[in-house]
């Protein structure tokens, strides 16, 4: 399955000292710097990431005022996920480290899973996830 397809990602800048490593991970907006962060519990999602963060001449991912790309929320997108059961319908929250998972408490909603019921075992694999109905309040 093609993870994005049928936009281009928009360009934004990291959070200082935060690093983006791979695909798929919920962003969220500092809003005191204007910048993004990976998602934690409580927060609302804006993107999710299509790529890793900035790197150096080194190779060494940048920690201050780093780009990334990322696909808005809305339709379906390939999102990281926390080492779960996931069934067709279930509605997903935004845990730390940006990835996302089934248990509510005061979390926010990304979507809903639309993949086939799986059992996830590593986290950070990544799940179809229908973001149309992420929470924006």
């Amino acid at each position: 399955m093609v993870a994005y397809a049928g936009t281009d990602p928009l360009t934004a800048t990291l959070k200082d000292s935060e690093t983006l490593v791979g695909v798929g991970v919920v962003l969220t907006v500092d809003g005191t710097t204007n910048t993004l962060k990976l998602g934690a519990a409580g927060s609302f999602a804006i993107g999710i990431s299509a790529g890793e963060g900035e790197r150096d001449a080194n190779g060494d991912l940048v920690t201050a005022a780093a780009k990334c790309s990322f696909f808005p929320v809305g339709g379906v997108q390939m999102v990281a996920a926390l080492a779960e059961t996931y069934t067709t319908g279930k509605i997903l929250y935004l845990k730390g480290a940006g990835r996302v998972g089934g248990t509510a408490g005061s979390d926010k909603i990304v979507g809903v899973y639309c993949g086939p019921g799986e059992v996830i075992a590593t986290a950070g694999l990544l799940i179809p996830v229908n973001t149309n109905s992420s929470a924006i309040a």
